[in-house]
């Protein structure tokens, strides 16, 4: 795993010091950046897999870094900050944002959201077959089975479905679900997705009340895990 590196970019030493020392045990390699300026600067120099990236960054802030990256490069990024706000979450998200923590989080759960990350990044987009413990998606048949029974999916929940699925680990938000299914000009109409959420864990989910794999991030989005258990 040495061979994976990771930027971390915070202004706050302590914060820094805790995330690199405890990726550095998990084996990866690290360099941090203490400003936005910085921070462009290394993901030239050290050449990233992934980042970590707070928002109230000084010289240039996290959302200035984020949109400037995403005009040249699809680096995954996983927002770290003190900014709990439904409205900086979206606006970090909608810019291209692979995930977000609110500060204080868990060590635990960052590197869980890192290995996700990496995940999606690596392996995703090329595997054609997404297997959990209670259904199967075969993207190159277009076909769902649960216990070896076909599922059908309408077109619409079919899109939903392979845009989350597409997403593993990442947080999708709602208008750019609405924006990816539907179209731009669908981007504020919240319910569609609601409904159609509903019909997809009803036939997915073992226990639709209680969704272990296509998860609501109330007021923001979704996000997808084959793994019931994956950021625990």
């Amino acid at each position: 795993m040495n061979h994976i590196r990771i930027l971390v970019v915070d202004d706050e030493d302590q914060i820094l010091r805790a995330i690199k020392t405890n990726l550095e045990v998990r084996k990866y390699s690290v360099a941090v950046a203490h400003d936005g300026d910085e921070a462009l600067r290394l993901i030239g120099d050290f050449a990233p897999d992934l980042m970590i990236l707070d928002l109230g960054l000084p010289v240039r802030s996290g959302l200035e870094v984020l949109k400037s990256l995403r005009s040249w490069s699809d680096l995954p990024v996983i927002i770290v900050s003190a900014r709990n706000g439904d409205p900086d979450k979206i606006a970090a998200l909608d810019a291209g944002a692979d995930d977000y923590l609110t500060k204080p989080f868990s060590i635990g759960e960052l590197m869980a959201r890192v290995r996700a990350a990496l995940r999606r990044s690596q392996h995703i987009e090329t595997d054609p077959l997404v297997t959990t413990a209670d259904f199967l998606i075969d993207f190159s048949r277009g076909e769902v089975t649960r216990n070896a029974t076909a599922v059908h999916l309408t077109p619409i929940e079919w899109r939903i479905v392979s845009a989350l699925v597409h997403s593993e680990g990442r947080l999708v938000t709602q208008r750019a679900l609405l924006s990816e299914v539907w179209g731009p000009e669908y981007r504020d109409e919240s319910g569609y997705v609601r409904v159609h959420m509903t019909h997809i864990r009803r036939k997915l989910e073992p226990e639709p009340a209680r969704p272990r794999y296509f998860r609501t991030e109330p007021g923001i989005g979704y996000r997808f895990h084959r793994e019931p258990d994956a950021t625990n």
